[in-house]
């Protein structure tokens, strides 16, 4: 009989294959590194409910109240229960327990093409089957929120905090699109010549609100090893994203090869390169073709 293959094997072949060396997940050094060995290992209550996204709107409203947290309009597991006149001009229908699934709405939108849109949604989240266990622990169910920004492409900020302190971030524009973009800056919002696997976009000014963002995701961070927080910022106005405490997987390489190193020192709490962006990593020159 066939028997499940455990999951520290399962994410050393999946760490083979995508970086193309074995990972060490005991004694880890490298960010993508201590990201599996929190997969592996964490099973602590403060990480539990970090999948799950009522879970983490109702942490930010309680630890960050001068930012906006999207309501919760509507939440459950049958849509019959749904009333579509009480909602909003346009809003977005995501499910509460996993990531990478989504659907805008407006007022044409039918009962019968958000079945069809939702299908699967409620079933259990195949990252659970590679080991990213705190999904497991997240309701299932739908949720419903009104659309931030009334349909305007947004501009996604994932802070990358370690230790309760903000240490490098990206701007990702476009997602969802074809013209998906991305830049890293440093906390002082230099930008710096590290890739993650999309385009890099052009560099961007400054929020003029940017040292609330940083307090707010600082805020949210405390108390973990690492976290990464997201946020937008619409007109001058922060709003709360989610807390990813798997981001990618575990499997997205960095370039150069040095950030996944120096991520690694931070998640242990100390750094290897001092008073430089990550892993020596240049900066991306302001004026670029």
């Amino acid at each position: 009989m066939l028997t499940p293959v455990p999951d520290s094997i399962l994410r050393q072949v999946m760490y083979r294959r995508r970086f193309g060396r074995w990972g060490d997940f005991k004694t880890p050094a490298r960010f993508t590194e201590f990201l599996t060995q929190r997969m592996l290992r964490d099973r602590s209550p403060e990480i539990a409910w970090t999948c799950d996204k009522r879970a983490m709107k109702a942490y930010a409203a309680e630890h960050t109240p001068w930012i906006n947290v999207p309501d919760t309009l509507w939440h459950g597991t049958d849509l019959d229960q749904l009333d579509l006149a009480s909602l909003p001009d346009q809003w977005v229908i995501k499910p509460n327990h996993r990531s990478k699934a989504v659907h805008f709405g407006d007022r044409s939108t039918t009962l019968d093409e958000l079945r069809r849109v939702t299908r699967g949604w409620l079933r259990p989240y195949d990252r659970i089957a590679v080991g990213e266990w705190a999904y497991s622990q997240a309701r299932r169910e739908l949720i419903i929120e009104p659309r931030i920004g009334q349909g305007v492409p947004l501009t996604d900020y994932k802070m990358f905090v370690f230790h309760g302190q903000l240490r490098v971030l990206h701007t990702d524009c476009g997602r969802f699109t074809e013209e998906f973009q991305e830049v890293f800056y440093d906390p002082d919002w230099n930008p710096l010549d590290i890739y993650h696997g999309a385009p890099l976009g052009p560099v961007t000014p400054r929020p003029e609100n940017f040292e609330s963002m940083v307090l707010a995701a600082e805020a949210l961070g405390a108390g973990y090893d690492y976290m990464r927080v997201d946020l937008y910022n619409v007109d001058g106005e922060i709003w709360f994203g989610e807390m990813t405490p798997y981001p990618s997987g575990g499997m997205d390489p960095l370039s150069p090869d040095s950030v996944d190193i120096q991520m690694g020192a931070w998640w242990a709490g100390f750094d290897t390169v001092r008073n430089d962006p990550p892993g020596g990593a240049a900066k991306i020159k302001e004026a670029r073709p």
